[in-house]
C-alpha cells in the first residue's frame, strides 16, 4: 500500500507540474533532495538485532522447568538473535536464533528468491521435565536392562526390603525432544510448484511406566530412545481455472528400546518369577500416496476439489517369548512376528458454490477406510506376568473400519444485518475385523445459526444444534462377555448417545474509547440414555471473555477470562449384576488474564502480564461403599515484567523478572512414598508445588547498515 500511495503522489505531482506549466504559474518544487526513510527501498539491505545477558533461577523445579529448560536453580546464558538480509536480484534470507542458552532453544533459517525458490531450516528442542522428586533402587536408568544393587533385600512386599531406603537414589524423570526440520520449494514458472518438507524428531531419557509380577507392582523408568522420519513431497499445477497435485507422505519410526528387562524388587510368589520383561513401541513404517484436483468459476460461482489417497502401514518386528520365566513350560509361538499390514483408502468430493448473492452453498462426501491385513493365530500358551500360565488358546484380534460421511450446510443473507444458516452431517461407521460389541453406527448430527451485526460495532451469532449416535441393531452382549463384562455395561464410545449443544458469541468495539469486548458461552449435554451401567450422562459448559484497550497511543490493556465445567455421572455393579453405586465427577476449570503496555517515555517502555489459572476435581460415590474422593486442585499465579530502556538508537537494555507460583493437591501422589503401598515399589513422587523467581538483564544491539546506507542518501 505504501508503494502504491507513493505512484500515486508521484503521478498526481506529475500532472499538476504539468499544468502549472501549462497556464505559466511557478514551477513545481525541486524534490531532489527530498528523503523518505519509511519507504521500501529495492536494492541490498540487511538487518539484524542480537541480544546478550544472563538469568537467574530462585528454585529447582520440573514442573516450571517442563518446556522451558528452566529446571535447576542458578544462572543461564540469555542469547538469542534475528536478522534477514535482500540482494539486488530478489535473493533474501532470514534467520532467527531463539534462547540459545536453554535447553528449550529453536534455530530456524528461510530463504529463497521470489518467484524462482524457497528454502528453510529448522531446529527446535523441547525439554520434557516430569518430575525431580522421584527416587528408584534400579540401576540402569534410561537402559533396557533394570538391575538392582548387589546387597538388595528381597521382601514379600515393601516392609521387608529393609535395605530399601540405603539403596534409594534420586533420579529426574523425563526426556528431550529435538526436532530437525527441511523443507523447500522450486517454481517452474507460474503454474508448477514442487515442493518437499522433511522432519525427524528424536526423543532420548525415560518415563514411568508400571510393570507387574504375579500380585505385586513396580514402578520402572521405560527407556525413550527412538526418532520418526517424516516425509511429504507434493508436484502442484495452477492456472487461474483449476489445478491438479500430486503427492507422497511418508511416516518412520525407529527405536533402539524395543523391550524392558527388570529384576523383580519382590520375594517371587511362584517359582522363577525372579525378573520380568515387556514390549515397547516397536519399528513401523506408513507410505501415502494421494492426488487432488479442483476447478474454479463454474456456473454459480461453484468450485469443485476431490482428493483420495491410499497407504499401507507395515511393522515386522519379532515377539518376544511368552515368558522370561524358567520354570513355565511353552509352546513354540505360532508365528514368529505379526507381519503387521494395514491398509488405509479414503477420498472426498467438496462443492461450494453461490447461485445468487446472498445465498451460499457446501456440501461434501467423504469415504475412508482401514484394513488390518495382519497375520493372526491362536497363542496357546499366554504367560500372565511372567508368573502364572494361562489355559485356552487366544487369537490377536484384527480391527479395521468403514466409515462414509455426508455434510452439507446453506447461508442467506436476509437482509444486510441478518444471516442465517443450517447445516447438517450424516455419518455410518462400520467397524470390521475382530467381532465388537457394535458393528455398525449412524450419528446424525444438524443444527442452525443466526449472525446478527446491526453495526459496525456489534455482532452476535448464535448457533445451536443437536446430535444423536444410534448403534445399527442391538448392543451384542455376547461379545462383552466373552470378555469378562457386565452385560449391562456399555463402552461409551459405542453405546447410544444424543446431544444438544448451543453457543453464542458477542462482539463490542467502542471506537470512542477505542475498546474490544468479545464474550462467548458453549453448553452441551451429553445423555447415554440406554447404559444402565457405564457413563449415563454430562454436561459441558464453556464461558469466556476478552477486553482490549487501547487508552492511548502509548498506553494499552488487555482483559481476558474463561471457565470450563464438565459434570459426568457414571453407574456401575459391585456384585457383577444390577447397577448398586453411581460416581459423580464436577471438573472446574478457570483462568484470568491480565496486561498492560505503555511508552513509559521516548526511551522507555513497560509490559506487565498475570495469569491466574486454578482447576479441581471432585468425585463422589453413591450407594455400594459410597464415599467422597479427596479433592484434587491446582492453582497458577504467574507474573511477567518487561522494561526495555534504549540506550541509542540501536543499543537498548532489557530487564524481566518472571515470578511463577504453583500449588496443587493429589490424592494419588501425596504421601505415596516408594514403600506406602505394601505391594506397590513406587517412584514416590510429589505433587507439584513451587515458587520460583527468573530474573534477566540483557543488551538488545540492532544494527542494519544496508537500509542505514540508502536512508542517508
Amino acid at each position: 500500500m505504501e508503494t502504491r500511495s507513493l505512484l500515486l503522489s508521484l503521478a498526481v505531482a506529475s500532472c499538476l507540474a504539468a499544468a502549472g506549466a501549462a497556464s505559466a504559474e511557478p514551477a513545481a518544487p525541486d524534490t531532489s533532495e527530498w528523503k523518505c526513510s519509511k519507504c521500501p527501498f529495492p536494492g541490498k539491505s540487511y538487518e539484524s538485532t542480537v541480544t546478550v545477558g544472563g538469568g537467574y533461577l530462585s528454585e529447582s523445579s520440573a514442573k516450571f522447568g517442563d518446556y522451558t529448560g528452566l529446571t535447576d536453580k542458578g544462572g543461564y546464558v540469555v542469547a538469542d538473535a534475528e536478522g534477514g538480509y535482500t540482494s539486488d536480484s530478489g535473493y533474501g534470507i532470514s534467520y532467527e536464533l531463539t534462547d540459545l542458552g536453554l535447553d528449550s532453544r529453536a534455530i530456524s533459517i528461510e530463504g529463497g528468491k521470489q518467484g524462482a525458490y524457497q528454502f528453510g531450516l529448522s531446529y527446535d528442542r523441547i525439554p520434557v521435565s516430569i518430575w525431580d522428586t522421584t527416587e528408584t533402587p534400579f540401576k540402569g536408568a534410561g537402559s533396557k536392562d533394570l538391575t538392582l544393587p548387589a546387597n538388595w533385600v528381597f521382601g514379600g512386599s515393601t516392609s521387608g526390603m529393609t535395605s530399601l531406603p540405603d539403596d534409594l537414589h534420586n533420579v529426574d524423570v523425563g526426556y528431550d525432544h529435538d526436532r530437525y526440520g527441511l523443507n523447500g520449494k522450486y517454481f517452474l514458472g507460474q503454474d508448477v510448484v514442487l515442493a518437499v518438507d522433511y522432519k525427524r524428531d528424536e526423543r532420548s531419557g525415560f518415563r514411568s511406566q508400571f510393570g507387574a509380577i504375579g500380585g505385586t507392582s513396580t514402578q520402572l523408568l521405560k527407556p525413550l530412545d527412538d526418532a520418526t522420519d517424516r516425509v511429504t513431497a507434493t508436484v502442484r499445477y495452477q492456472t487461474s481455472r483449476w489445478f491438479a497435485e500430486v503427492g507422497y507422505y511418508g511416516s518412520f519410526y525407529n527405536t533402539k528400546a524395543a523391550s524392558l528387562d527388570w529384576q523383580n524388587p519382590f520375594k517371587p510368589g511362584v517359582p522363577g518369577a525372579t525378573e520380568g520383561r515387556m514390549a515397547l513401541a516397536p519399528d513401523n513404517s506408513y507410505n501415502e500416496f494421494a492426488i487432488s484436483a479442483g476447478m474454479f468459476g463454474l456456473p454459480g460461482n461453484t468450485t469443485v476439489a476431490l482428493s483420495a489417497a491410499t497407504g499401507k502401514g507395515t511393522q515386522d518386528v519379532s515377539f518376544l517369548p511368552y515368558t522370561v520365566n524358567p520354570t513355565i513350560a511353552t509352546q513354540p509361538l505360532p508365528m514368529s512376528n505379526l507381519r503387521g499390514d494395514v491398509d488405509v483408502t479414503r477420498a472426498d468430493l467438496t462443492v461450494t458454490s453461490r447461485p445468487m448473492n446472498p445465498l451460499r452453498l457446501r456440501g461434501s462426501v467423504t469415504y475412508d477406510e482401514s484394513k488390518d491385513g495382519s497375520r493372526q493365530a491362536a497363542f496357546g500358551s499366554i504367560v500372565y506376568t511372567d508368573a502364572f500360565p494361562t489355559y485356552g488358546a487366544v487369537t490377536n484380534p484384527a480391527y479395521g473400519f468403514e466409515r462414509f460421511r455426508l455434510f452439507g450446510s446453506a447461508d442467506y443473507d436476509v437482509y444486510k444485518d441478518l444471516n442465517v444458516g443450517l447445516g447438517g452431517e450424516y455419518k455410518e461407521l462400520k467397524r470390521t475385523g475382530t467381532e465388537q460389541e457394535v458393528s455398525k453406527e449412524r450419528l446424525t448430527d444438524g443444527w442452525a445459526r443466526a449472525e446478527y451485526r446491526p453495526t459496525g460495532y456489534l455482532g452476535i451469532v448464535v448457533r445451536g444444534g443437536a446430535l444423536e449416535r444410534k448403534p445399527s441393531g442391538s448392543y451384542d452382549v455376547s461379545v462383552a462377555q466373552a470378555d469378562g463384562q457386565n452385560p449391562l455395561m456399555r463402552k461409551y464410545n459405542m453405546a447410544y448417545l444424543y446431544q444438544s449443544y448451543g453457543n453464542l458469541v458477542a462482539n463490542l468495539a467502542l471506537g470512542t474509547l477505542p475498546l474490544t469486548v468479545s464474550a462467548s458461552v458453549f453448553y452441551a449435554d451429553n445423555g447415554y440414555d440406554q447404559s444402565q451401567i457405564g457413563l449415563t450422562s454430562g454436561i459441558d459448559r464453556r464461558y469466556g471473555v476478552d477486553v482490549n484497550w487501547a487508552i492511548n497511543e502509548k498506553m494499552s490493556a488487555y482483559v481476558n477470562g474463561g471457565q470450563d465445567k464438565i459434570d459426568t455421572k457414571q453407574s456401575g455393579s459391585s456384585a457383577f449384576a444390577s447397577p448398586d453405586w453411581r460416581g459423580v465427577v464436577d471438573d472446574e476449570f478457570m483462568t484470568v488474564g491480565v496486561g498492560f503496555t505503555t511508552r513509559i517515555s521516548d526511551r522507555a517502555s513497560l509490559n506487565l502480564d498475570y495469569t491466574y489459572a486454578t482447576g479441581d476435581s471432585r468425585t463422589t460415590i453413591r450407594g455400594v461403599a459410597a464415599g467422597n474422593f479427596p479433592k484434587v486442585t491446582s492453582d497458577l499465579n504467574s507474573f511477567k515484567a518487561d522494561f526495555t530502556y534504549d540506550l541509542s538508537e540501536r543499543l537498548d537494555v532489557v530487564l524481566t523478572w518472571w515470578h511463577e507460583r504453583f500449588d496443587s493437591n493429589d490424592w494419588a501422589l501425596d504421601g505415596i512414598g516408594p514403600a506406602t503401598l505394601p505391594n506397590v515399589l513406587a517412584l514416590g513422587a510429589d505433587p507439584y508445588n513451587y515458587s520460583v523467581d527468573y530474573v534477566t538483564a540483557s543488551l538488545r544491539y540492532s544494527f542494519a547498515p544496508g537500509a542505514a546506507k540508502k536512508t542517508e542518501e
